[in-house]
């Protein structure tokens, strides 16, 4: 049984990430390897999901100043996400922080496959602010010259061709090449001369039967309400909350948020700061309706087949969730303001129009995953 080392950001105290990390993982095996998430923690994204963020800003600085008073619903989340990261995930061994210790598992496996997440952006915060520079990491510039190696779902964010040209001998490396983003298949089809394939975020490669056997089992909130998932800090969640409590009042729902930077601080928002990964599971699949700005929250809504609305804001550079959207025909669930949220009456959203496309991409997407390990599979020596 050959075997396939997985890197990506498996260690972000950030829901999405860990849940595609898994969700890779496991898709692998169900393809019939024996595979490991490499444990590469940089130093630097430990800092940014940490309690206190010294070095990233006088703003998040202050931020964690406000949160002082819930320091042990904070420290049960961080335990909760180690928790998923150490028993959900399976992980190579020790913790690797910097490039020697990478050498350790420079020919471990048989495969190498790098995916999925925002793991070719430049812009990610961690990556910014790590005092050595391991962008090329998530390329394998660390894997001897003659493993195989594939890109699932790699997200190139926002970055530039000018950016991204610098990882074109590297990119030349790789057996096959796929990307979560249209955006991401045109980019790249501009470097390297091999194939892009588009395919879906690895959340979607398990279906919401998958999804609901790994989640908290008893429903956490026993009433109706609306569920709020949002990446943004304290000025945007203070829209979010306003706009949501009016959402929530006017449909006679209770208004339950997932805010990690920042609580939204509305009175009538119940905040579960402490909502692990599989806590944000069992919020997804009860929730009337969800509003979210982040992709997973958008990817998960429709894989959960969730009524949903995704603030995009107008003239969006940001591809992402406006880009999965797209690929099912939901893009009318796109918010442009949150002023918007108002003129919703009715949420429903009949998923029965969508199912067949969700279930043809899901599939095509895992036969692109089945098919290029199988190739290199059969080209490799016994």
């Amino acid at each position: 049984m050959k075997k396939v080392g997985i890197i990506t950001f498996h260690g972000s105290h950030n829901h999405g990430s860990v849940l595609q990390a898994y969700a890779t993982q496991q898709t692998v095996k169900q393809l019939g390897y024996d595979c490991e998430i490499i444990n590469f923690r940089m130093e630097s994204q430990k800092e940014y999901y940490s309690l206190y963020r010294f070095n990233y800003g006088r703003n998040m600085m202050a931020q964690d100043f406000l949160m002082l008073p819930l320091q042990g619903k904070r420290k049960s989340l961080a335990n909760k996400f180690e928790d998923f990261i150490n028993n959900k995930l399976s992980l190579s061994g020790k913790e690797l922080h910097n490039r020697k210790e990478l050498e350790t598992v420079s020919d471990k496996y048989d495969i190498y496959l790098t995916g999925s997440d925002q793991i070719w952006s430049n812009r990610i915060p961690e990556l910014v602010k790590s005092k050595e520079d391991f962008t090329g990491v998530y390329f394998l510039d660390f894997v001897k010259t003659d493993k195989p190696r594939l890109s699932y779902a790699s997200s190139v964010g926002e970055i530039t061709y000018n950016e991204l040209i610098n990882k074109k001998d590297l990119l030349a490396k790789f057996n096959a090449v796929s990307t979560r983003e249209q955006y991401g298949v045109d980019l790249l089809k501009k470097i390297i001369t091999k194939d892009v394939a588009l395919v879906l975020d690895p959340t979607f490669l398990l279906n919401k039967n998958d999804w609901g056997k790994v989640m908290t089992q008893e429903q956490i909130i026993k009433d109706k309400y609306v569920f709020l998932y949002t990446l943004r800090g304290l000025k945007n969640g203070r829209k979010w909350g306003k706009a949501v409590t009016e959402f929530a009042k006017k449909h006679g729902l209770k208004f339950v948020c997932v805010a990690p930077f920042f609580p939204i601080t509305a009175s009538a928002a119940h905040n579960m700061v402490d909502a692990g990964p599989l806590d944000f599971l069992n919020l997804m699949k009860h929730a009337e309706v969800v509003f979210t700005d982040s992709f997973h929250g958008t990817a998960f809504s429709i894989n959960l087949n969730k009524p949903f609305y995704t603030f995009v804001g107008k003239n969006t550079t940001d591809n992402r969730k406006l880009g999965v959207m797209r690929q099912f025909g939901l893009e009318g669930r796109a918010l442009e303001t949150l002023e918007d949220i108002a003129k919703i009456e009715d949420y429903s959203l009949e998923y029965r129009n969508y199912s067949k496309k969700i279930d043809d991409v899901r599939e095509q997407s895992r036969k692109w995953l089945k098919d290029a390990l199988k190739s290199i599979s059969n080209n490799m020596p016994n």
